[in-house]
């Protein structure tokens, strides 16, 4: 019986692995179809780390291995904000208290504001500050008034502190954080203890590597050194309130400002509310060669982390995070797009996706015209060349936006993208997604998805969105006639 017992288990044993095999090898098939040198995935159940994946090569034909390092970019707000709160907990800082006495920017020294910032305001982002200086620090509103994602603000916040206990931001969060949870590979920047066989190296969307930035003294907002495994330490001691009194924790997880889509920000978290009454923290990190988020639920101990060294590796975090959250999954789609979900027994049954025949160019050549006439038109759309969008625009161009309404005036068009895009905005195309149409003695109709990226809001998800463009061949000169943005 032993040995029948035995054989069985090896047997199940074999299936396993074989499965985990199989598994491993599709999802470096599918991330190297997405250009994703490396990714690393986290998974917490129950409170507890249960899963460490990472996928890719550190170097060429070199595996990265389950402990890279990763530059997590605005990551590192959340351990400047526990930081803070643990402080906070202890008795030792306020978090309604002005940080005037600690720190004030020179450049704002005049302005009666300065008296007006608070811990609270900067980890919920309500400074009043943009997300980095140009040129002279300043305040875009009175702090508290509204929401404004601001780096500059976790940067003020060190300052004070560091001036409030003559430690630095890093000696502070190595006593409080690092130490405590053996975070060994976390650092705010690189010193002689970095191990650089580690590092993923930063890559752009087409393959090719950044020069490596070595920060060697500490920002509060970005560019911190850590692991999957370090990361998900921190995030699980913050699920359990560790050093956190109770007051500070419920006041971490509240909602304390709206940010979009009826959203809030917290505490160094943001809060995304599900129907069922559970709720998740949720943070990201984008910098060149990075792109990262984190997801945590207080009330089920669950949780996820996803860590790419890549531009554009946000294109992977739907897939993943329908696997690993499943219904909720579509909800955070959903909260961060702006978009309702369709309920489950609402949906109709369609044509199956076999039967949709795939898109091919019926005009190879009007469709290579068209890509290159939406490359020309918003590479002046992400530059603020108003001029040349101007030109391209027909003269009675008709603008449709399913939130912003119906536009038919050019100039309103061109005054509306200046004051709302030029120097925060920059829209890229999924190429792949395009179909062009083409209207007999008329010009085509052009179809796909495209994505926005706010510099405002640097960790905002970028969600691929719906367009349509109807191009006009007015005498040989292709016009933009009408545009419908759904978001």
């Amino acid at each position: 019986m032993k040995k029948h017992l035995v054989l069985i288990y090896l047997l199940f044993t074999a299936i396993l692995l074989t499965a985990q095999v199989e598994n491993k090898a599709a999802m470096e098939k599918w991330l190297k179809e997405n250009k994703i040198p490396i990714l690393g995935l986290g998974s917490i159940e129950n409170g507890k780390l249960s899963k460490i994946e990472v996928y890719g090569d550190i170097k060429p034909n070199q595996k990265a291995p389950y402990n890279t390092i990763f530059n997590v970019a605005s990551l590192t707000k959340p351990i400047t904000a526990v930081v803070a709160l643990k402080l906070i907990s202890q008795g030792k800082w306020s978090l309604d208290e002005s940080l005037a006495p600690y720190w004030v920017d020179p450049d704002i020294k005049n302005d009666p504001n300065t008296k007006l910032l608070t811990t609270r305001y900067i980890l919920s982002h309500q400074t009043g500050f943009p997300n980095w200086r140009d040129g002279k620090l300043k305040f875009m509103f009175t702090p508290g008034t509204q929401y404004q994602y601001s780096g500059e603000g976790f940067e003020y916040l060190r300052k004070a502190l560091e001036n409030k206990f003559n430690k630095t931001l890093h000696q502070l969060a190595t006593e409080l954080i690092f130490k405590p949870l053996k975070m060994e590979d976390t650092k705010y920047f690189w010193d002689e203890t970095t191990d650089e066989s580690r590092v993923a190296l930063g890559f752009d969307k087409n393959g090719n590597p950044y020069k490596t930035y070595k920060r060697k003294t500490a920002n509060a907002a970005d560019d911190i050194l850590t692991t999957i495994k370090d990361y998900a330490t921190f995030l699980i001691s913050v699920m359990n309130g560790e050093g956190l009194s109770t007051t500070i924790l419920a006041e971490m997880q509240s909602n304390q400002v709206a940010t979009r889509n009826g959203m809030h920000f917290g505490l160094g978290f943001e809060r995304y509310d599900f129907k069922d009454g559970n709720y998740a923290l949720s943070h990201g990190g984008a910098d060149k060669g990075v792109q990262t988020i984190v997801f945590f639920f207080p009330k089920t101990k669950q949780g996820i982390l996803i860590f790419t060294n890549v531009d554009d590796g946000y294109k992977v975090y739907e897939k993943i995070l329908s696997k690993y959250l499943g219904k909720y999954a579509k909800e955070i789609i959903a909260l961060a797009t702006g978009e309702k979900p369709q309920p489950e027994d609402e949906k109709l049954e369609t044509t199956t996706s076999n039967q949709i025949p795939k898109y091919t160019p019926v005009d190879k050549e009007l469709y290579n015209t068209i890509i290159k006439m939406d490359k020309e038109f918003f590479d002046a759309y992400n530059r603020c060349d108003l001029e040349k969008q101007a030109d391209m625009y027909s003269n009675d161009i008709e603008f449709f936006h399913d939130k912003g309404g119906f536009m038919t005036s050019k100039q309103d068009i061109l005054d509306a993208t200046e004051r709302n895009i030029c120097g925060k905005v920059t829209r890229t195309l999924i190429e792949p997604s395009v179909e062009v149409y083409p209207i007999h003695n008329y010009g085509a109709v052009q179809i796909g998805f495209h994505q926005y990226y706010n510099n405002q809001e640097p960790d905002a998800a970028s969600i691929p969105v719906k367009f349509v463009i109807v191009w006009n061949n007015e005498n040989g000169q292709w016009k933009i006639k009408k545009v419908i943005s759904l978001h």
